[in-house]
């Protein structure tokens, strides 16, 4: 059985090989810890979408995600396909998480997706969530009202 990669994720792959990299995604991108975790909980910001629920917490460092799963979503095989799919929608996108630890919670509707849909509504929805603005020639993550 041969494997189709989708033309977006072949030439990203050929990019990264290209650069002298590799198209992995690397264990320093991935929250793996339960005090990772915790701490996006804690002190990150939440936003409940059509699709995802997500917790994000700036840190100024290159950004890295946690994908959460529960058993309730799904037997093993549909839980492992949907955590592949938002960790690859994350390599190809990883520009965009830039500064922030990030723990993605799927909902229901994401199952049976293929995976340029589920990285557009990741993006979507990441891109209400973190609002880069730009005041006084600075980009500021931080929303006007928690910023006085």
């Amino acid at each position: 059985m041969k494997a189709i990669l989708h033309l977006g994720s072949l030439f990203a792959i050929v990019l990264r090989m290209h650069a002298g990299g590799t198209a992995r995604f690397p264990p320093a991108s991935r929250l793996k810890k339960r005090t990772d975790f915790t701490r996006v909980y804690a002190n990150g910001w939440k936003h409940a979408g059509k699709w995802f629920t997500l917790f994000a917490l700036p840190t100024g460092k290159d950004g890295r995600i946690g994908v959460v799963v529960s058993h309730r979503f799904g037997k093993a095989v549909v839980r492992n396909r949907i955590k592949r799919q938002i960790r690859e929608a994350f390599r190809l996108n990883r520009a965009q998480f830039y500064g922030y630890d990030i723990v993605v919670i799927p909902r229901e509707s994401c199952k049976g997706k293929d995976t340029e849909t589920i990285a557009r509504a990741l993006m979507s929805e990441v891109k209400k969530m973190i609002p880069r603005e730009v005041k006084d020639g600075e980009t500021s993550d931080i929303p006007d009202e928690e910023r006085l």
